[in-house]
């Protein structure tokens, strides 16, 4: 325990953080398990029990479930509202088999919060704001800086659900192998948003959820997970057979598509996640801010 410059204790890790460490593993084995058998399973659901654990160790139970409830709350809102009205992604329809109230499966947003949380950490390790407390940078620089680092995932992910599984479908496909460019720059308005719409609640509604500096092991855990999550399509690229995808009259070879996508997302999720880890490398040793 830390005391904080008003007397109160701020709590460390405990338990939380170890749940993390081992969710981080069992996520990673998961991961690995589902690229060798060729098919999807509960790695997504695994990432999600990750990132809750990560967040009740670094900014507390209510810390988390405030992340989560605003970022639910935005990207879910901007989902429904490109559904209905083509702001901020185009015009587009999920096929998911699942509960889809105003057109947006359950999973999505949970998942945006996901990984939300994964670019908004890399974003404050770079920035130097990991700590809560008032800071320009935590309050408006991680914000914009999330909201370009997190729809790196989306690069390939999208093109392999669209055009590859059919998972959702485009009013006009264009662009990035039938992915239009409004659907990235609906990704950067929600990405942005979300975040910037908790750090704006953070400031205002939880300045008693203050925790000491986060040891090592849990700082280095978001862009090591950001990373796996960019190196992940490698094993469907070495899989990857003459099939192609036809969509808008336009034919395309899965290879290509996975091909290009790692290209892309090695490039826009590398160079975060890495400049990440060397911050926290680099603060080794340093004694830790109050």
């Amino acid at each position: 325990m830390t005391r904080l410059d008003d007397g109160r204790l701020a709590r460390g890790p405990g338990l939380s953080g170890r749940l993390a460490l081992i969710l981080a593993v069992l996520w990673l084995l998961v991961l690995v398990g589902e690229k060798v058998a060729g098919q999807q399973g509960p790695s997504l659901l695994v990432l999600i029990a990750f990132v809750l654990a990560h967040g009740a160790a670094t900014l507390g139970g209510r810390g988390i479930a405030l992340f989560f409830a605003v970022t639910i709350a935005v990207s879910f809102l901007l989902e429904a509202l490109s559904i209905a009205t083509g702001f901020p992604f185009g015009f587009y329809v999920h096929h998911a088999a699942m509960p889809k109230p105003l057109g947006v499966p359950l999973i999505v947003p949970p998942t945006y919060a996901a990984y939300g949380y994964l670019g908004w950490r890399i974003a404050c390790t770079i920035l130097r704001c990991e700590e809560a407390g008032p800071s320009a940078q935590r309050l408006l620089g991680a914000p914009l800086l999330a909201g370009l680092v997190i729809p790196g995932i989306d690069l390939v992910g999208d093109a392999l659900g669209s055009t590859v599984a059919g998972a959702w479908s485009y009013a006009h496909p264009s662009g990035f192998f039938g992915v239009p460019l409004t659907n990235f720059l609906g990704w950067i308005v929600t990405s942005w948003a979300m975040i910037q719409a908790f750090a704006l609640t953070e400031a205002l509604f939880d300045r008693r959820m203050r925790h000491a500096a986060m040891p090592l092991r849990l700082r280095v855990l978001p862009p090591l997970v950001w990373l796996v999550c960019a190196v992940q399509f490698v094993p469907d690229l070495l899989r990857a057979t003459t099939a192609t995808a036809s969509i808008a009259g336009r034919t395309f070879l899965v290879s290509d598509i996975v091909e290009s996508g790692v290209i892309v997302v090695l490039l826009a999720m590398g160079p975060p996640a890495l400049a990440a880890l060397f911050v926290v490398l680099g603060s080794i040793g340093t004694p830790a801010r109050r």
